[in-house]
């Protein structure tokens, strides 16, 4: 009787298990996420809803996980980004971290905030230590931007302290953190469609930026797509005022 193969459970696949529930149990206080599953699964892991308090936003982001083993990665501090998030700033590499271009164009045609999370996975001898860190794709896909070699490692924002996610680098006043970078990412994404649609960011529960701002430093990145959306706007209502001039006389 010929022996019966079984399919392995590796310590990979443990490893990546590991890795999504814990992005689940960090974020679960500050988004709604929706696990897609492994047949579907063509490049995104999760698509979040963002949440505030006990209320959902509407605000969406997607999220592909990788996890590794502490010893299958070169991590590097590069400071922390005061100015920006406020988070620590790190180079993470390892090849996997490599995005193809294809996967690439898949998320730039999604147009909603795209976030590389990254958990590394430390064993000690109490048992093991786990951290998340983030890499932003939307600037780089919304601007056209082609990624290559190196700069798929740089840019990683560590998200976590213990098991407490860093939504807001100071939570009492609720300002920076990942809030404020997926803020801006939204804002990013409307640009590049062509709208200057404004986001009041206490819908979010960010403290961080006036009711009304619209982000003119943003104007020279997607100035083409907004002038194009402007003079389509312009001429609709030049012809929209003369049709109600005609039914006036």
């Amino acid at each position: 009787m010929a022996k019966r193969e079984y399919k392995k459970y590796t310590i990979k696949a443990k490893r990546g298990i590991k890795g999504e529930a814990y992005f689940e149990s960090l974020i679960s206080d500050y988004s709604i996420p929706h696990r897609v599953s492994g047949s579907k699964d063509v490049g995104i892991d999760y698509f979040c809803e963002w949440v505030f308090g006990d209320m959902p936003t509407g605000v969406l982001f997607a999220a592909q996980i990788k996890t590794f083993s502490e010893d299958n990665i070169t991590k590097k501090y590069r400071g922390v980004a005061k100015e920006f998030n406020g988070l620590s700033k790190y180079r993470i590499a390892n090849s996997l971290l490599k995005i193809s271009r294809k996967t690439l164009e898949y998320w730039k045609g999604l147009a909603i905030p795209i976030f590389l999370f990254v958990v590394t996975v430390k064993t000690k001898s109490k048992g093991e230590s786990l951290n998340c860190y983030y890499k932003r794709y939307t600037p780089s896909l919304s601007s056209n931007k082609k990624l290559k070699g190196a700069e798929f490692y740089e840019e990683f924002f560590k998200v976590n302290k213990n098991n407490t996610f860093l939504a807001f680098k100071d939570p009492v006043r609720r300002t920076q953190g990942f809030a404020r970078d997926l803020f801006i990412d939204h804002i990013r994404w409307n640009y590049c469609k062509g709208s200057i649609a404004y986001l009041n960011p206490i819908h979010i529960g960010l403290n961080q930026f006036p009711e009304d701002n619209i982000f003119p430093e943003f104007f020279n990145q997607y100035k083409v797509p907004i002038l194009e959306t402007y003079a389509k706007t312009q001429s609709y209502l030049v012809d929209l005022t003369k049709n109600i001039n005609k039914l006036k006389t």
